[in-house]
């Protein structure tokens, strides 16, 4: 029985590939043993390469992303050569709109299946690969008829689950594949679906992330899958991309009782600028898309993901600014700014030129410059989503960034203030280490506003009991208002009910906190995940 290896390099250790688990469950019936095999673009190239010869397959399937090209470009140039004898199939986004680019350059490559693969996949094995074709492209059954993708042994302690419920998009982005009119909107059946999710959280996973393009495309279909995730009563985390101006009274009145921490949205506003959010087919105004988006946000109940794309057509640098600021208005959990790329059979690809777009000449394709933006400007969006991603997603400096963005008119501003002045510092660009960001906010303030310099620390202080599971704070934050606070609180908790050796103690060293966060109180203990004010 020929062995195929269907290989999947992912972005990260936790993600998983869904592409090949479909594939591997749509020929099951067939005469082959088909094996998966996972690695992380984080891995040693050769380490792969060697895993790969060692496991000797007869055919090998590769899933080809952006991320991942270069380690396949490697894969490819070797294989062959060490195992003379294997049919190498290739098949993903990456190579379904530029097959020729890969069979010109990698000519060991057999055969390169596009879009949509199960059907093509099965055809070559069918057929004992016995086609003079080197491209595929077979219609595949309605997607309700498609296998669901997994195992019992797919279920890996801190993995991601991906799921979709439904494949394609009803809009029609320019600068997304899903956008092509190949990309037929399609649905799986609603107890599919559930008797599907019933399996996969019967494995507790901590989340399971929908990968559909809009999660909310048929109402109706989205609220029933909803209400069934709702009434399984669980602490799996559940994330949709979802598009606020389909969401109707019927959605509120079901996502109002959504528990907690149940649901994580991810919301592509993309721009608020008209001629923007025109020139790329985006069906969608600003004044609608706030208006819902707020209304989601007082249920609060619901993470909150909200994605900005820099570098499209129309938006200029203060247009860029202007949409950055009207975004972060909406206080969400997580902002994702991110720079516009230029995929290969994407309409924005065939417009490249009339926009001027100078892109990076391999993945991702990143927009570089265009007609609006020069490369200096795109740069300095960069660094302010660097600050962006440092001090504001990582939700770690959350009272301090709050009080700061009280001094500026625009948060774009604050954020580009804060990566101009680290950048004189000559400081580390993508460090996470909390207490060397504190005190480079801390010889921010003392640098612009020294006057409320206490008022600040205090801020950093409060946020690092927010999050720390240690009994001390970091040296630049220490003072003696904290040292006499925890002797008083030691006092306290130690004839207290709350008798633990696990815990930090706050107290206030400017009035201006004390008044704005405490009122009367001037201690306040954080121990096992409770705050005790006393």
């Amino acid at each position: 029985m020929k062995k195929i290896l269907l290989i999947g390099i992912n972005a990260r250790y936790t993600h998983q590939n869904l592409a090949i688990r479909y594939l591997r469950n749509f020929v099951t019936d067939l005469n082959f043993n088909v094996v998966i095999s996972e690695y992380s673009i984080n891995q040693n190239q050769l380490d792969i390469l060697e895993e790969i010869a060692d496991k000797k397959p007869d055919i090998v399937a590769i899933s080809v992303y952006i991320w991942n090209v270069e380690i396949v470009k490697f894969i490819l140039s070797h294989l062959n050569n060490l195992l003379p004898k294997v049919k190498i199939i290739l098949g993903g986004p990456e190579v379904s709109y530029n097959s020729n680019f890969w069979l010109a350059n990698f000519p060991h490559i057999d055969f390169v299946v596009l879009g949509a693969g199960e059907a093509s996949f099965r055809y070559l094995l069918e057929n004992n690969f016995q086609t003079e074709e080197k491209i595929i492209k077979v219609q595949n059954p309605p997607f309700h008829g498609i296998p669901f993708p997994y195992l019992a042994e797919d279920f890996r302690e801190n993995k991601y689950l991906y799921y979709e419920a439904s494949r394609g998009c009803q809009f029609r982005c320019s600068y997304c594949i899903s956008s092509r009119n190949d990309q037929k909107l399609e649905f799986r059946k609603i107890e599919d679906i559930k008797n599907e999710l019933k399996f996969m959280l019967k494995f507790k996973p901590k989340i399971i992330k929908f990968v559909d393009r809009t999660f909310n495309a048929k109402n109706e279909f989205a609220r029933q899958i909803w209400e069934f995730i709702i009434s399984q009563k669980i602490v799996t985390k559940f994330h949709f991309e979802i598009f606020p101006n389909l969401l109707n009274n019927a959605d509120f009145e079901i996502l109002a009782k959504v528990p907690k921490n149940l649901f994580q949205f991810e919301i592509g506003i993309q721009s608020t600028n008209l001629a923007t959010l025109k020139a790329v087919n985006r069906a969608s105004k600003w004044s609608e898309t706030k208006k819902n988006i707020a209304k989601l946000l007082r249920l609060e109940n619901i993470h909150f993901h909200l994605d900005f794309i820099a570098g499209l057509p129309f938006e200029d640098f203060e247009s860029s600014k202007k949409s950055i600021d009207q975004i972060l208005s909406l206080k969400p959990n997580h902002f994702q700014l991110g720079f516009l790329k230029i995929l290969p059979g994407t309409e924005m690809a065939e417009k490249k030129e009339l926009f001027e777009m100078i892109t990076m000449q391999n993945p991702p394709y990143q927009v570089l410059q265009n007609k609006w933006l020069t490369f200096a400007e795109l740069s300095q969006i960069r660094q302010v989503e660097n600050m962006i991603n440092i001090f504001y997603n990582s939700e770690k400096y959350d009272y301090f960034i709050r009080n700061l963005s009280a001094k500026f008119d625009s948060a774009f501003e604050m954020f580009a203030k804060m990566a101009r002045f680290r950048v004189k510092l000559n400081l580390e660009k993508n460090t996470k280490d909390w207490q060397k960001n504190s005190q480079f906010l801390l010889n921010f303030v003392t640098k612009y506003f020294p006057e409320t310099y206490e008022f600040y620390a205090d801020c950093l202080r409060f946020d690092w009991c927010h999050f720390t599971k240690s009994h001390y704070y970091p040296p630049a934050l220490d003072n003696k208002v904290l040292r006499k606070a925890k002797n008083i609180g030691w006092n306290y908790l130690k004839e207290s009910e709350h008798n633990s050796k696990k815990f930090i103690i706050f107290s206030p060293s400017s009035t201006e906190f004390q008044k704005k966060y405490l009122a009367k109180n001037k201690f306040i203990a954080f121990l096992e995940n409770k705050k005790i004010i006393f």
